[in-house]
């Protein structure tokens, strides 16, 4: 297990903390007066950067999983049905999915009912893993059950964290969003590639060390963007 002292000695600071960055964007256009959807909202976060509730007018959670109807960080909250909202057209000013759209089986749909709950003008927040990264390849060429083994740990979470959801990757790069995107009627796209701490390989000091060498060359040069790990995005309805 890497060392905190080790791990501070390269990230003495928030500025590659991919959660600071991605609710810090979101943050700049939200107010007291907003309207919130979290898709995919699952259990309580207790994390308070991702919190909003009592920060914004209303807060509602939406998830396959029934799991989400005990989330007490949400004002409200509602179970997805054979892909559908149960929510009134152009109800949100803001729609957040974080770390979701690795897990949608069906991204046009999934974008659709997305678009539909928020208002004109209203912007839909993602952060998603980039499937050309070290992290996302391996978990493309691994099986759920080795996910489920592993995955928690890796990230430090508790022992009765739920375990991760199936994963698809088929919104994880920029075409494949853009091209989702269009054909469920948003009218703009804008993406930032983040490259954080490697938080995943704390388990052992060399590829933790390997991982700080990778963040390091792909923040440095532009033309590597495209292999840093999290898609940062905000699609325009």
């Amino acid at each position: 297990m890497v060392s905190e002292r080790l791990r501070h000695r390269f990230y003495p600071d928030s500025r590659r903390d991919g959660t600071a960055a991605f609710y810090g964007w979101v943050r700049q256009h939200t107010d007291a007066e907003t309207r919130m959807l979290n898709l995919g909202a699952g259990p309580p976060t207790r994390a308070p950067l991702r919190i909003f509730k009592g920060e914004v007018a209303r807060v509602v959670g939406a998830d396959i999983d029934p799991l989400v109807l005990d989330n007490d960080e949400l004002d409200d909250a509602v179970v997805i049905r054979d892909g559908r909202l149960e929510l009134p057209d152009g109800d949100f000013d803001v729609v957040l999915s974080d770390f979701t759209f690795e897990h949608v089986e069906h991204p046009v749909e999934f974008l659709v009912e997305a678009r539909r709950v928020l208002r004109p003008g209203g912007s839909l927040f993602f952060r998603t893993p980039n499937r050309r990264h070290y992290v996302a390849t391996i978990s493309r060429l691994t099986p759920h059950w080795f996910h489920a083994l592993v995955a928690n740990r890796a990230r430090k979470l508790a022992a009765d964290a739920h375990e991760p959801w199936p994963t698809f990757y088929r919104l994880n790069c920029e075409a494949d969003i853009d091209r989702a995107a269009r054909a469920a009627g948003f009218q703009q796209l804008e993406l930032r590639m983040f490259e954080a701490e490697p938080s995943y390989l704390v388990f052992a000091t060399v590829p933790f060390l390997a991982g700080v060498a990778y963040e390091r060359l792909t923040n440095r040069f532009p033309s590597l963007s495209r292999l840093r790990g999290s898609i940062f995005g905000r699609l325009l309805a």
